[in-house]
């Protein structure tokens, strides 16, 4: 019984991730063609960063970042605040998001299907890893 649920354990760890990949890539194609648009990608990462501002100023401070405990904050700002003032305006969340979609998209088809999903998640930053569509 304990190999077995060694096992188990072991499946559920290794599957997780995967599972997880399916559904944010399930919410995320909203037309459910199989494929993820630029403007489905948008839309998906406009609506993170919503919930991500608590305050709803359109600003994502440090603060409000590490309320998602999944996300590594100092690196999203590094990675994402163009302007460097320490704080992530909603126009430079979307740009990195932008450019992000066009780095998953490898054969530059304008959809990202889910073998690119899948492919790239590893690379990806957090929140862009971790939407909860």
């Amino acid at each position: 019984m304990k190999k077995v649920m060694a096992i188990l354990t072991m499946i559920v760890f290794v599957a997780g991730p995967a599972l997880a990949a399916d559904k944010a890539f399930q919410k995320a194609d909203k037309n459910k063609d199989g494929k993820i648009t630029s403007q489905e990608y948008l839309n998906a990462t406009s609506k993170a960063f919503d919930e991500l501002d608590k305050n709803r100023d359109g600003v994502l401070t440090k603060e409000e970042i590490q309320a998602n405990d999944k996300i590594d904050a100092d690196k999203l700002i590094r990675e994402t605040d163009a302007n460097r003032d320490g704080k992530i305006l909603k126009k430079e969340y979307q740009k990195a998001a932008k450019q992000r979609f066009h780095s998953m998209d490898k054969n530059k088809s304008g959809h990202i299907d889910y073998n690119e999903w899948a492919s790239d998640r590893s690379d990806l930053y957090s929140p862009f890893n971790l939407f909860s569509f």
